[in-house]
């Protein structure tokens, strides 16, 4: 019997790990990288057509990527043919696409074609879309209303009814020019990524299926009369980075060790960048990173990926200098802060390990606008997909094992043998007599 309940309890230990097993992500697999849907796009900046320039509205928009999108999209960016390899792909895009309602939100122009094709429409349809390069942000024209050609015109149809004609008299001819009522009318904007790709097996020379996948929607940005414009002030400084959780990564064949940490960067430097954006003028240079060794000055590091709009991603960085060894024992300290227009920030908190020092982020640490706050889930169960997990099993594992045991004891006493109390045999229960040696039994 108790052969038998170790043999169940070891078949219910297998059952509960296999979901956990079996349904493991193949890597290097696209199709099972998740796009996350993008913040509202309310950053634009419009300029009003001006009558006596003869000139038409201009509406410009700045996209912000998400940080883990504009990865993948550097990855490809810089080097198509690795990241083919890697992925086992023929072809590859991601964008991001643009969708707009006039007035409220029950006019969106998406239809299904959008779902298979990322070049959907186009410009003067009034269907922009971004395909995603080497940076995180991009600055692009959303309408021009130059390429309008009047009532009935078959461009920019969703806004039409917002478009207004003002005829400019040159001295030989008459020109029209058109504008968007922006005190009469609104136009709602969302965006969503877009990727698509086809699989390539290299061993049978054979492409695949084109397939796509999309984000959900963002939040609706407004442009217009309920406008959600948001406008940064001219930074004059910059908030220094945040840095933690750092430690030493050691060298695999020539290369010298590095130093891998984690970077946040405040909302107010997101913010200058969207500024420099939206005004034609100022940018990020990088990072400036310095480190010293057991005691040492301060010398600069490489930090990779940094340059530019990379300088504010949130995330794992790894950190270079190869011609200073570190030891898996060296006593290292870290540093870094913002290269830019308006000069250097101040320098982020001073990471130490193997000399005591602060690994925790300072008090108040003020997050980027697209960064979420962590949500702490507990553990669920990998077979029910809803109960805790006492122990590790599922809780209904647990209740069948407790009737197990019940079922076992009852059969256990049901079935017990007494004894006789004169020569020590055993005795059925439904004896008063001991078979062996006559005592009579209670």
């Amino acid at each position: 019997m108790k052969r038998i309940f170790s043999v169940l309890l070891s078949l219910l230990l297998l059952l509960s790990l296999f979901p956990v097993t079996a349904f493991a992500a193949e890597e290097n697999d696209i199709s099972k990288f998740e796009l996350p849907a993008p913040q509202a796009p309310n950053y634009f900046v419009y300029t009003d057509g001006d009558e006596k320039e003869a000139s038409h509205d201009d509406l410009r928009m700045i996209m912000i990527a998400d940080p883990e999108v504009a990865l993948l999209a550097a990855e490809y960016y810089a080097d198509s043919d690795a990241f083919y390899e890697k992925y086992g792909l023929y072809s590859f895009a991601i964008s991001m696409q643009y969708d707009v309602s006039l007035d409220d939100e029950e006019h969106w122009q998406h239809n299904a074609e959008w779902d298979t094709n990322w070049y959907t429409g186009g410009y003067a349809d009034g269907y922009p879309y971004v395909s995603l390069g080497s940076e995180m942000m991009e600055d692009f024209e959303f309408f021009w209303l130059t390429y309008y050609e009047g009532e009935g015109s078959s461009t920019f149809v969703p806004y039409q009814p917002a478009i207004t004609t003002y005829v400019y008299h040159h001295e030989d001819w008459d020109e029209e020019i058109y504008s968007f009522d922006v005190e009469n009318h609104s136009l709602y904007i969302r965006c969503r990524y877009y990727m698509e790709w086809e699989t390539f097996d290299a061993e049978k020379n054979e492409i695949g299926e084109k397939q796509s996948k999309f984000s959900d929607w963002s939040e609706s940005a407004i442009f217009g009369k309920n406008s959600t414009q948001i406008t940064p002030d001219e930074p004059t400084v910059y908030e220094a980075p945040i840095i933690s959780d750092m430690k030493i990564v050691l060298s695999e064949g020539d290369e010298n060790s590095r130093i891998e940490y984690a970077q946040t960067t405040p909302e107010s430097v997101w913010m200058a960048n969207v500024y420099y954006y939206m005004q034609g003028e100022g940018q990020f240079d990088g990072l400036e990173t310095q480190v010293s060794i057991d005691g040492g000055e301060w010398i600069e590091f490489d930090t990779a990926d940094s340059g530019g709009d990379w300088c504010l991603w949130n995330g794992s960085r790894g950190a270079y200098n190869f011609d200073v060894p570190i030891e898996e024992n060296s006593h290292v300290k870290l540093r870094i802060r913002y290269i830019g227009t308006h000069g250097p920030s101040e320098w982020s908190n001073v990471l130490e390990i193997n000399g005591g020092g602060t690994q925790e982020l300072p008090e108040n640490t003020s997050k980027a606008p697209d960064e979420k706050p962590a949500v702490v889930e507990k553990d669920k169960c990998s077979i029910c997909g809803f109960c805790s997990v006492p122990l590790g099993l599922c809780i209904f594992i647990w209740i069948a094992i407790a009737v197990v045991m019940i079922i076992i004891v009852v059969i256990m006493i049901a079935t017990k043998k007494k004894r006789c109390p004169n020569c020590k045999a055993k005795c059925e229960k439904k004896d008063k007599c001991c078979p062996n040696c006559g005592q009579q039994l209670r």
